[in-house]
């Protein structure tokens, strides 16, 4: 199982097993899957900036004013990378890999906090 995988605006993919979050391109993300305890996998996308939490290890999303909130008070965060938004019929295509990537495990329908 991948910890992670951005997908990106190319149809490309660069994922753990290839190197370090900050070793990624940094331009073009369109998602970020990554295992989760209590849904199976999450699927990030919309934002307009994702970084690599150093003390969870998990990637998270942000507009610019987290982004400057990030660099400004010298969060643990780093590789950050820039969002981008594609015509509908890519994004579908693309998200449509990231739902139904077989390195991640299945999405649960379950809401927070039901799992036993």
């Amino acid at each position: 199982m991948r910890e992670w995988r951005i997908y990106y605006d190319d149809g490309s993919t660069f994922d753990d097993s290839q190197g370090t979050p900050e070793a990624a391109p940094a331009f073009g993300v369109l998602f970020i899957v990554f295992p989760d305890r209590e849904v199976g996998r999450v699927v990030m996308r919309g934002w307009d900036w994702y970084y690599f939490d150093a003390e969870t290890r998990q990637w998270w999303g942000s507009d610019i004013h987290g982004l400057l909130d990030g660099l400004l008070h010298d969060l643990p965060r780093k590789a950050y990378k820039q969002g981008r938004n594609v015509d509908n019929k890519r994004f579908r295509d693309i998200m449509k890999r990231a739902m139904n990537d077989a390195d991640f495990p299945v999405k649960s329908a379950k809401r927070y906090g039901e799992h036993p």
